[in-house]
């Protein structure tokens, strides 16, 4: 496996794009309290300030109109234009910085995987809820390690978003539109992403790329938990078995580029996980083989990474506590087996 660093123009030019999604997502996160409107309501004679919610009119009376509910009007009323002009600002700035990192050629990550991230964390699912597992995964390893990995190792036309039931499940809405679930937001993303069949755990979109939701399987066969984000015509989330040790491992975020030049956050599992859990795959006497020698260099991959640019991320069985004791050792003895340089 091959990789090559990133040049002094390359690293400026992906800290600048970083910082920039950064303060949009910032100032993004900010808008949502002015989502919606306020205005004059007469009723009996009388004038009410009233914050209306969302585009059916839902909401709340703040008051009669007074000096108080006089100066609340003005006070949202500003603070929202300086909020919108301050996003329209962010925007030609990002549209100006995607020209340097097409240009700098550190636009890797498939645009339509870079488009859902960005709408997974507007709607505020990416890192509580859901994470990217599998091949997208390296990405985000390869943008903290400031190397660009063979693009073979990369390839893929799947994205694997996996899912944590445990923290409570809300969808928030960012265009004043009812949400449906995971494919409502993928149609945000691209209008042809259509369930594969019915209740299926799969989307895919007119180019053929796909999206699949996963999820632990339960503790029990008695044990029935939600696999549905949204509605009854969502994605249903195939359960599989020990994605546990993904679910339980610290989670690693991380701005990526898309081939468009517009970044995204990527969360995913720690790195030491992510090999550990390759590894564990590789040697799975169900798995295909074509992918099993796959699984094995992805995992050879990121442990070369987290050795040459990432030492803070030591692969050391308390780091891996998520893991049974034999699944650890055979991991530790296989890595010592491979062709990683001594003592790692």
């Amino acid at each position: 496996m091959q990789s090559f660093e990133m040049n002094d123009d390359q690293r400026r030019i992906t800290i600048d794009t970083a910082q920039l999604h950064e303060a949009y997502m910032e100032a993004f996160t900010r808008s949502r309290a002015y989502r919606g409107g306020m205005h004059w309501k007469k009723a009996k004679g009388r004038e009410y300030l009233f914050r209306s919610l969302d585009r059916y009119g839902y909401g709340k009376s703040l008051g009669v109109r007074s000096k108080e509910t006089e100066r609340i009007y003005r006070n949202f009323h500003n603070k929202k234009k300086q909020i919108l002009a301050r996003l329209k600002q962010l925007k030609e700035r990002l549209k100006e910085q995607a020209r340097f990192c097409k240009a700098a050629r550190i636009a890797r990550v498939p645009r339509i995987v870079t488009a859902i991230l960005r709408l997974l964390e507007q709607h505020q699912l990416l890192g509580r809820n859901l994470q990217i597992v599998g091949t997208n995964a390296l990405y985000a390893y390869e943008a903290r390690a400031g190397v660009f990995l063979e693009r073979g190792l990369l390839a893929t036309q799947d994205m694997d978003v996996l899912w944590d039931i445990r923290p409570k499940l809300r969808l928030f809405a960012i265009d004043n539109v009812d949400n449906k679930g995971l494919i409502d937001i993928l149609q945000k993303a691209d209008r042809s992403f259509d369930l594969l069949n019915k209740k299926s755990f799969r989307a895919a979109n007119r180019n053929g790329y796909m999206v699949d939701l996963i999820k632990p399987e339960p503790k029990s066969v008695l044990i029935k938990e939600s696999r549905q984000v949204g509605s009854a015509d969502d994605l249903m989330a195939a359960e599989i078995k020990n994605l546990q040790w993904l679910v339980s491992a610290p989670k690693f975020d991380q701005v990526v580029i898309g081939e468009d030049g517009f970044p995204a956050t990527m969360v995913v599992p720690d790195p030491r996980t992510f090999a550990v859990h390759k590894l564990w795959v590789s040697n799975q006497m169900d798995r295909d083989a074509v992918k099993k020698k796959r699984d094995r260099s992805q995992a050879i991959a990121v442990c070369k990474l987290i050795l040459q640019y990432m030492p803070e991320f030591e692969i050391k069985k308390k780091e891996l506590r998520m893991f049974p004791e034999a699944i650890i050792a055979d991991a530790l003895q296989e890595l010592d087996e491979s062709d990683l340089p001594p003592g790692y």
